[in-house]
């Protein structure tokens, strides 16, 4: 039987979140800070960091584990970029659709497992995957920069909603996307999902 870790306490989540990554990440030198918490619009937050030398990977909580950013020095890049670039995107398990918050860790745990280049490599992949991250940010625009954003907000809902069994309003948020050629695999399957089980339940 699953168990649920309560959502509305993630400073909490997100440190028992790490316990489960330490495993990993503690044998490679890093170890984990947790940075702070506070509220905003979506609701109350907590982040945190595996610090090594000046590698960090960066961890950010509010219902589920959301931004996931890895750095070295003045570098940085999110997960999917750099799983992209490692070339092992449709390995990753993580952004997933566990039923469970702590279940986010569990994937990412997994994920990390791929990236040696990162804990223990020369973090040459890593480069290029922030280089190329960066040169897209600056050829967005303003205007296509705000509908990124608010992409993102609308995949995170997405997720939310997929979790919550309430397909038709997974496939409403698919609808509204602005960059629907930016969803990854895993989000790919999620809107087949909710399309087969809306028409399935009759929603």
């Amino acid at each position: 039987m699953k168990r649920n870790v309560p959502v509305n306490r993630p400073k909490e989540t997100l440190i028992e979140g790490a316990q489960i990554l330490r495993s990993l990440l503690e044998p490679q030198g890093f170890r984990f800070e947790f940075r702070g918490e506070g509220e905003s619009s979506g609701g109350h937050f907590a982040w945190g960091e595996f610090i090594r030398g000046d590698r960090r990977i960066e961890l950010h909580f509010r219902h589920n584990l959301g931004l996931v950013r890895y750095h070295v020095g003045d570098e940085s890049a999110l997960h999917e970029s750099y799983m992209r670039e490692l070339g092992v995107w449709r390995q990753c398990e993580y952004p997933g659709f566990s039923d469970e918050a702590i279940g986010a860790f569990r994937e990412l745990k997994h994920d990390l497992g791929l990236a040696h280049d990162f804990t223990s490599g020369g973090a040459q992949v890593f480069r290029k995957a922030a280089a190329k991250e960066s040169v897209g940010a600056r050829e967005l625009g303003t205007e296509s920069m705000s509908a990124a954003v608010g992409d993102t907000r609308r995949r995170e809902e997405m997720k939310a909603k997929f979790r919550e069994k309430r397909y038709s309003e997974v496939i409403s948020l698919a609808s509204e996307l602005k960059y629907p050629d930016q969803l990854s695999a895993s989000e790919r399957k999620m809107v087949e999902l909710a399309r087969a089980n809306a028409t399935h339940v009759g929603q």
